[in-house]
């Protein structure tokens, strides 16, 4: 059985990007303070999902003249970000999500979501997000949720109408690969978003890669949704 579908019409391209040093004056101010209640309730959705602990702190870069407000969670002795490592940029992105949806009317309040990751033995790998990324992630999601609904109730005719014009698939196809992985793996149980990722591809642009945990039974396996930026619809939907 072949669980990726439609993977051959994806192939993602490596961005390459190059940074001027000329001219470019960078600096970056940074302090711990009191978090207001709404920072704090933000910052322990991220502990429910990830354990661990979380230091926070909040700054401004200032950049030839343009200064931007930062909140930054540096997450630390986390079993499952330890777990799962080959992940981090996926998990990296999840607790920026975690953190910035649940801000509330204080989302203004900052242009950049930082998230510092440090390892069981130090390693250290750093992410940034721009907040108008993570509004855009939130509009999205409202789909990705729309989705989650369809495959759970299995209304797979419903789930057809969220991709792209461009991709020939029927509610058959679907229906199959959902019902062999019940027959593996148990029952569905539950979907549950793990986290995203921008990529930019050959045939579709730019893209958004949303990767969940779906429960069969005692067994949870991960699911990537992959949906086109400009438009919000659906390309690929794929175990790995």
């Amino acid at each position: 059985m072949n669980r990726n579908l439609f993977r051959d019409k994806l192939v993602f391209s490596k961005g390459i990007k190059i940074f001027s040093t000329l001219l470019l004056f960078h600096l970056v101010s940074c302090k711990n303070v009191e978090s207001t209640n709404t920072e704090t309730n933000a910052v322990q959705q991220v502990l429910n999902f990830y354990g661990g602990e979380c230091l926070k702190s909040e700054g401004v870069n200032s950049e030839n003249g343009n200064n931007k407000t930062f909140f930054e969670l540096e997450m630390r002795k986390s079993v499952l970000l330890d777990s799962e490592q080959t992940n981090k940029k996926l998990h990296s992105g999840n607790i920026a999500y975690l953190f910035y949806s649940n801000l509330e009317k204080e989302k203004s309040n900052y242009d950049e979501i930082k998230v510092k990751i440090v390892l069981d033995g130090g390693h250290i790998e750093e992410y940034s997000y721009q907040s108008k990324e993570l509004d855009e992630i939130e509009k999205h999601k409202v789909t990705i949720d729309q989705v989650n609904t369809a495959i759970s109730e299995k209304k797979y005719d419903e789930l057809i109408s969220f991709f792209d014009k461009t991709i020939t698939i029927n509610a058959s196809d679907i229906r199959k690969l959902f019902e062999n992985l019940e027959q593996q793996s148990g029952k569905m149980a539950r979907i549950q978003f793990q986290g995203f990722e921008f990529k930019q591809t050959n045939n579709f642009g730019d893209v958004i890669l949303m990767n969940e945990a779906v429960v069969f039974g005692e067994t949870a396996l991960s699911m990537n949704v992959i949906l086109k930026r400009d438009n919000n619809k659906l390309i690929a939907i794929e175990f790995n």
